[in-house]
């Protein structure tokens, strides 16, 4: 027997097909499946190609972790009759932040925050009540996320051209990157580009996170600005879940890519309300060594 799960994101999918003694058998990476972001058959038609190219007619027991779900009952009942589209094999459906807790606290009582395109907390207690905050909708939620970072970062552009704060190393990173010959070819180039697209956007993170690491001040502060919120969300779940001070809490997503420049002040902000941040169980030694020197990873 096997086991396959599936772990979509706001920007990607992962697989992992595992035999019942834990040993990786196949896995693969693909784009989103945010029916929100590219359709409601668009994802079906991406699920069922590719679990039965995964599974190649073997049988399995098939977790799917979806972004979305339990956030729209009509959309979760549209999903539901869909999935004999999908797979005959039998599958349990979570909320993708469920996923994030699992791998990062390998089940334990706890919170994992995810930050990554978007931005959710999740926790279970000893009781197995759960409990999330964030992730509302990137419209108006998400803060502290990528997609965040990636729209201040703009907006950060904007006041440094204008001179509306102090001029920084972001002005000319964005100036070389869109090889810019004036500073309002932005709007154009976000207009095209970036306005309707949330993985792009979220991808600004990148040129943000450069001129953090060039000194720029105003793209620490904006980093520090994404580590109040992110405290803010695990604070919600922390008391949902009414847990204590020691309550194991974790992290995963590709926001903390950003080393220090995001851990050092979220740790600061959940130390000062008696939590404490711990690295996820799922991080190799390097990945945690690197945190820990505070390299760029």
């Amino acid at each position: 027997m096997y086991f396959l799960g599936i772990d979509g994101g706001g920007t990607k999918t992962d697989f992992l097909l595992l035999d019942e003694n834990g040993k990786t058998i196949a896995q693969r990476k693909i784009g989103t499946i945010s029916y929100k972001h590219v359709g409601m058959d668009y994802v079906t038609e991406l699920l069922r190609e590719n679990i039965n190219q995964i599974l190649d007619g073997n049988d399995a027991y098939i977790c799917l972790a979806f972004p979305n779900w339990g956030e729209s009952r009509v959309n979760d009942e549209r999903f539901l009759c869909r999935i004999d589209k999908i797979t005959d094999r039998p599958m349990k459906i979570v909320n993708d932040s469920a996923a994030g807790w699992a791998g990062s606290l390998g089940l334990e009582e706890g919170i994992n925050l995810v930050a990554g395109t978007g931005s959710i907390a999740y926790g279970q207690n000893k009781f197995g009540t759960e409990a999330r905050a964030g992730g509302w909708d990137d419209g108006f939620s998400d803060e502290g996320s990528c997609y965040w970072l990636g729209k201040k970062a703009l907006e950060l552009f904007s006041k440094e051209s204008d001179g509306r704060v102090k001029k920084g190393k972001l002005l000319e990173i964005f100036r070389y990157n869109f090889n810019l010959k004036n500073d309002f070819d932005l709007i154009d180039i976000f207009d095209e580009v970036y306005k309707n697209n949330r993985t792009k956007t979220a991808e600004l993170q990148k040129l943000l996170l450069q001129a953090a690491m060039q000194g720029d001040e105003e793209a620490i502060r904006l980093y520090e600005a994404a580590a109040e919120e992110l405290a803010l969300i695990i604070g919600a779940v922390y008391r949902k879940l009414e847990f204590s001070g020691d309550t194991i809490v974790s992290y995963s997503g590709g926001l903390f890519h950003a080393g220090d420049f995001i851990l050092k002040p979220l740790v600061r902000k959940l130390e000062e309300n008696g939590i404490c941040l711990c690295p996820p169980k799922s991080v190799s030694y390097t990945h945690l060594r690197a945190h820990e020197t505070g390299a760029y990873l």
